[in-house]
């Protein structure tokens, strides 16, 4: 339990560090067991400790802490229910992540790894007030029946999760260059397309990846 809550504060410093969430945005999660970890509301992340992580259950109750979980710790929960397999969630405010989430548009071009790594284009879910059950609306949706493990959260952010923390925060840190070459692309006149039956062959190989880290998970 310490190494994770060591990992959770590392991470999130990471992410700070590389200006994808600001000194007090921003929020990291580790499922172990019943047990969840999290960051707290509203702390320095410069300031922030391995005892200052927030320990709950699955239902939202904290134990032996005196400091808050994150206002968004009812998403965190949410994916952890529809998601067995997943062992972490990471969520920022990249700029080029967030900008598509402001548009109201996924994130979609024909790089390989678009389709080795996340299946396809990010997609952006509806809006919900940050901190309601309102902003997780979508996730069956997108984490359960389109198997995705990254999603835009309309005019709010960036949304990963993974098997262990440093996957989640991979994952945030990949898709957010996804989205600054997508940019590029677009400046640059366009993409070039894969060939004929490119983005099948990809796809098999992402759905091999998710089913040994689902079996990593058990």
């Amino acid at each position: 339990m310490q190494r994770i809550k060591e990992e959770i504060v590392r991470y999130f410093r990471r992410l700070y560090e590389q200006g994808t969430i600001n000194l007090f945005e921003g929020n990291i999660s580790a499922r172990v067991g019943d047990v969840v970890l999290m960051t707290p509301s509203q702390q320095n992340k410069e300031t922030l400790l391995p005892e200052m992580i927030v320990e709950m259950d699955m239902e939202g109750n904290v134990k032996g802490n005196v400091l808050r979980p994150s206002s968004e710790y009812r998403m965190h929960l949410a994916l952890y229910r529809l998601r067995p397999d997943l062992g972490a969630v990471v969520h920022t405010h990249s700029a080029f992540a967030s900008a598509f989430a402001l548009a109201g548009k996924p994130i979609q071009n024909d790089m390989a790894e678009m389709w080795m790594f996340y299946g396809g284009e990010i997609p952006c879910c509806a809006y919900g007030e940050p901190g309601t059950d309102a902003v997780f609306a979508d996730f069956e949706r997108y984490f359960v029946k389109e198997d995705k493990d990254a999603v835009l959260l309309a005019n709010h952010g960036l949304v990963t999760a993974g098997r262990d923390v440093e996957q989640a925060f991979s994952k945030a840190e990949a898709v957010e260059k996804l989205a600054k070459i997508t940019v590029l692309a677009q400046l640059l006149g366009g993409e070039q397309p894969l060939p004929p039956g490119g983005a099948d062959v990809l796809l098999a190989r992402c759905a091999e990846v998710r089913q040994k880290n689902r079996e990593v998970r058990k």
